[in-house]
Order: structure tokens, then sequence, then C-alpha cells
């Protein structure tokens, strides 16, 4: 059965407050008495309720993290990175998993809403948000992490480059000799998916090559979507590459074009991104562009805590205002050929 401060305070021979400031680091107490009572607690094995802490202390341990695809490897990763740096500041990571749907996402934002979390990080799209009662009690101590912040709002972000890791796909597939390019992706109006986009056709056409995007396919971040993107494509276009926008696409991809007889890597080039544990073991080992995720995390909490602690207002933790990370294209035999051996 659990140890109670009640019981603390009986061993102790002093009031349940008393010990209630010692454990909370509260003034009022000597630091003799503060000693004995923080021995007491360990000797007896207490386990203190955040909670009650939060009521006594006025500071909220708990930082929600809202994510639309737990599934998707990518979020996992990043959420590693920000319970590590939430557990370093002496916070809890609370994760929320919305499936990619509006309605629950919103149902999520009331929830934390009255559990009055200490802020919020934000990997999910919230231009429907605005004017909603839950937002604007959250607003103010919100990070969006791996997503830019949306335009007009004054939310700090901690992203990657994906216009830099999009390029870097166009580049190396015009240097490999691939020129008829197929885009899948998510939804069209995902920031990812545009930005992705946007990079490799500025590598193509700042290249002055001949290469050319010859099909845009967008629906959902699914491998069972990039299966039938992928089908499309081989099917309607004579494409010699495809650029999946993340790894589970592109691992859709490859299945389809496997099952059709294509030989990724010589006659078929198929890129991914986010760089999963899963592309490195394929029959044919996936080129994709590996992001920096878990430090997205880790630096999207310490930007969240100094704005929540008071060490700077919102405005300031955008400075910069859009810090972005480097991803890098690590190259494997679906773009190389079968013999070849990984490189960056």
């Amino acid at each position: 059965m659990a140890v109670t401060i009640k019981e603390i305070a009986q061993s102790a021979g002093i009031s349940i407050a008393s010990v209630s400031r010692a454990l909370n680091g509260m003034p009022g107490v000597s630091p003799r008495t503060r000693r004995r009572v923080e021995r007491l607690a360990r000797d007896l094995g207490y386990v203190p309720d955040a909670q009650a802490q939060a009521l006594v202390s006025g500071r909220l341990p708990f930082i929600a993290l809202v994510v639309p695809d737990i599934t998707n490897p990518f979020f996992p990763a990043m959420a590693r990175g920000a319970e590590e740096a939430a557990y370093e500041a002496g916070y809890s990571l609370l994760l929320v998993d919305t499936n990619w749907n509006e309605e629950r996402a919103e149902n999520a934002l009331g929830l934390l809403s009255s559990r009055r979390v200490a802020g919020l990080l934000l990997s999910v799209p919230m231009a429907h948000w605005a004017g909603s009662s839950h937002w604007e009690t959250l607003k103010d101590k919100a990070v969006m992490a791996g997503l830019p912040s949306p335009n007009g709002s004054c939310l700090p972000s901690v992203e990657v480059d994906d216009i830099k890791g999009g390029a870097a796909v166009g580049h190396h597939l015009v240097e490999q000799g691939f020129s008829r390019i197929a885009y899948i992706a998510g939804p069209e109006d995902d920031p990812a998916a545009k930005l992705r986009l946007a990079g490799i056709e500025q590598a193509i056409s700042h290249g002055g090559a001949t290469a050319s995007i010859v099909a845009r396919h967008f629906g959902q971040w699914t491998e069972e979507w990039g299966t039938e993107a992928a089908r499309l494509v081989l099917e309607r276009t004579d494409a010699d590459a495809i650029f999946a926008a993340n790894d589970l696409l592109a691992l859709g991809a490859l299945q389809v074009a496997l099952e059709m007889g294509r030989k990724p890597g010589q006659d078929l080039a198929i890129v991914g991104y986010d760089n999963i544990d899963a592309v490195a073991r394929c029959t044919v080992p996936l080129t994709s562009v590996d992001q920096p995720t878990r430090e997205v995390g880790r630096q999207a909490v310490k930007r969240l805590i100094a704005i929540i602690e008071g060490k700077v207002g919102q405005e300031e933790a955008q400075s910069p205002p859009h810090p972005t990370l480097t991803p890098t294209l690590i190259c494997r035999a679906s773009t190389l050929g079968p013999s070849t051996s990984t490189k960056p």
C-alpha cells in the first residue's frame, strides 16, 4: 500500500502541512526538518503524486505531444527525443495520437485544455483550430514539432529543411541518369508533401537537366497508398524513377515494382524519406532522406520549456523564426544498383 504524507507526518512528529512544504521545496520549514522529512520519505518508500505536487507548487509537470499516426516510425523517434528532454527538465510527456482525424484532434485539444497541461507540442496541422476556445487556452504555450508554423501564427517551430531534402533527391537522381520522375506523397495540402516536391522541382530546374516530373499523386502517408500510387505510375507512365515522400510510401512502391518485374536501382529508381530502420533491410535496400528526428523532439521541448518557465516569451522563442535542421540523403541499392554499398 502506498505511503502517504500523513504517515510521514506521524513518523516525523510534525504537521502534514510541514511535510508537504518540505517535500515540495517550499519555504516555511528549517533545513534540518527538510532533510529529516526527505530521509523519512526515502526510507518509507514514499512516491509523490505528480498532480498533487502541481496543485501545491503551481507547476504543472506534463507536456503533451500530439501526433497524427503513432504507427509511422517517424513519430515514435521524435517522441523519444521529446521524452528525453522533458525528463531532464523534470517534466513528463503525454503522447496523443489523432490517427489523422480532425475530430479526434479537436477532442484531444479539449481534453488537454481541461487537464491544464504545462505546454503543447504539435505535429499535426492545426489551421482548423483557429477560434477554438480550447486552442485559445493552449496557444500561448505551444510549439510546432516537425512542421512549419501556420502562416500568420506566432507559433515557434522546430523542423527539418524539407526543400533541401527534396533537392538532394533531385540532384542524386539526375546524377544517376534517371530523368522521368514520378512523385507520390500524402495529402496535397500537407506542408511536407508540398515542400519536398518544391525541393526536387527546384533541383531539376536549377540543374539545367532534361529531367522532369512526369506524374504527381497525392493521397495518404501509408504503405497501402504507396502501393496504389506506384501501380498508377508504372501502368500509365514511362517513369524511370519514383520519389516517395515518406518511407512507408516507398515500401509500397518497392513491392509493386518487384511484382511487375522492374529492377530497382537499374531500370527504376525508388527513393523514400525519413530513413526508418525497415528501408535498409528490404530485398533491395532503399535510398532515403535521413531526418534528425530525435533532435527535433529534443529541441522542440527545450524551446517549449523556455516559454513555460518564463525564460523567453513566445515571440522570442521564434528566434531564429524558423529554425531548421539539415537532412542527409542516404544512398542505397534502389538508386545505385543492388550490389552497391550504402554511402551518404
